[in-house]
């Protein structure tokens, strides 16, 4: 029996009307900038997930240069912000809405990778969580005569050993033209947050902070990110989901390009709670491997 997720965040974080949503998404996705494309097909993508009004800009950067590359299948590995799990979270349903409609999962896919140790289905574990839902309206919007099947997986953080593990399992069941997408916010800073490393000059320290990470999945090097996460203890939500999807390497020749990069408070000025987001593309290059 087919079953849909329907959207908990429309009317909240990003517009409940379809017609305002397609139009603010298409306005975000106006902004970006195709001298940025890399070469060749796109494997990995890296977006935010925070409301729209704060990381549509950033989101759409990405998007707006997917438009000509459809992949077979989205792997959207996000963090798991609500509900508690010790292995990688898959959906149960055979959709997930948003107001612009349903986007199907692959079904046979997330059946396949749930046999595979460190995998489960835990339906309860997608029911409120915000990370994969916010960048659905996109994926529409990039593709809205059809959207590619996705396959949502919330990311705990594990072991070193668990999530390289998890990355080889999956790198098993990827096609030649699916594509990665880490749902992630990087710096999460402020007493809030339970984050103040530092108090002085804190966008540049943010800045810096967040470049740390970025450079670690522009090298497409995972255990290198890990190794900066436990060294700096950035709060950034999805490191694990990047792990995992950078664990089966870069193919030879990639190209890598830092699409956009923001922090929350560069509205007003105020750093004093502050969330960075950051768009990120990494495609085969040149070279196909």
């Amino acid at each position: 029996m087919a079953t849909v997720r329907n959207p908990v965040l429309s009317g909240s974080w990003y517009p409940a009307d379809p017609v305002v949503l397609a139009a603010s998404v298409d306005r975000f996705m106006e902004e970006a900038d195709s001298a940025q494309l890399p070469a060749g097909r796109p494997w990995l993508a890296v977006t935010p997930h925070a409301g729209h009004e704060y990381c549509g800009p950033v989101a759409g950067r990405l998007f707006g240069l997917l438009k000509n590359s459809r992949p077979d299948n989205i792997i959207i590995l996000a963090p798991n912000h609500r509900h508690p799990i010790t292995e990688i979270a898959l959906p149960r349903e055979s959709a997930f809405a948003t107001p612009l409609g349903e986007v199907p999962l692959n079904t046979e896919l997330i059946s396949n990778l749930a046999e595979k140790p460190g995998f489960a289905i835990i339906p309860e574990a997608h029911g409120q969580e915000h990370a994969i839902e916010i960048v659905l309206p996109f994926v529409q919007r990039t593709w809205p005569e059809s959207p590619p099947p996705v396959v949502p997986m919330l990311v705990p953080m594990m072991s070193e050993q668990a999530l390289h593990q998890a990355g080889t399992v999956l790198q098993e069941f990827l096609g030649e033209n699916d594509l990665l997408l880490v749902s992630t916010d990087f710096t999460h800073y402020g007493s809030a947050f339970g984050f103040l490393p530092f108090t002085d000059d804190v966008p540049m320290s943010l800045e810096r902070l967040d470049a740390g990470a970025i450079l670690k999945i522009l090298a497409a090097d995972a255990s290198s990110l890990l190794q900066y996460g436990r060294e700096t203890g950035i709060t950034m939500c999805g490191l694990a989901a990047c792990c995992v999807a950078l664990a089966g390497g870069a193919p030879n020749g990639y190209e890598a390009a830092l699409l956009d990069y923001r922090r929350s408070g560069d509205r007003d000025r105020d750093y004093s709670l502050s969330v960075s987001y950051a768009s990120l593309l990494l495609t085969s290059g040149n070279e196909e491997s």
